[in-house]
């Protein structure tokens, strides 16, 4: 069941990648193919550790051009293969509540002319965590992301 969107609480973002489901799905689930796409540049993905499966542990770990160290937390809601992603940030491994919860992701690979329709519909528990989001640059970062693995794919 998808949630529906509510442009007070929600962002998202679409764009056809040049690419089949299984080719994506790939980028999602090999930590080497992860890092290279997930955030946008001169960010660094240093640490994958994600178990893609229902409770399973979401933690890439990211390195900002400072140098900070940035350890991305979360669990994998739901899991169709070549298909669908929901993960969050307001659970931890084995569905543990964390503290303190920010988003919650529905990510859908959808079989388009050319490619596939990522889709993501990033959901928040409030309308200020939404705004946070917006501000933090969740149109370009995200966009850059999405086009970081259009261009890793054509690659594979």
């Amino acid at each position: 069941m998808m949630t529906d969107f509510d442009a007070d609480l929600d962002l998202k973002l679409e764009r056809l990648i040049r690419a089949t489901p299984e080719t994506i799905w790939r980028c999602w689930t090999e930590p080497d193919l992860f890092a290279q796409w997930y955030v946008p540049k001169p960010v660094e993905v240093v640490e994958v550790n994600n178990d893609l499966k229902p409770g399973g542990r979401s933690s890439p770990t990211m390195k900002l051009p400072d140098g900070t160290v940035f350890p991305g937390e979360g669990c994998f809601l739901l899991i169709e293969p070549m298909r669908r992603i929901v993960i969050t940030d307001a659970l931890t491994v084995g569905f543990r509540p964390a503290a303190t919860p920010f988003m919650t992701a529905d990510i859908t690979l959808t079989p388009a002319d050319g490619g596939t329709l990522y889709a993501a519909h990033v959901m928040h528990p409030d309308a200020e965590a939404r705004k946070k989001h917006e501000a933090m640059g969740f149109k370009d970062g995200w966009s850059t992301a999405l086009e970081q693995l259009d261009a890793l794919v054509q690659t594979l």
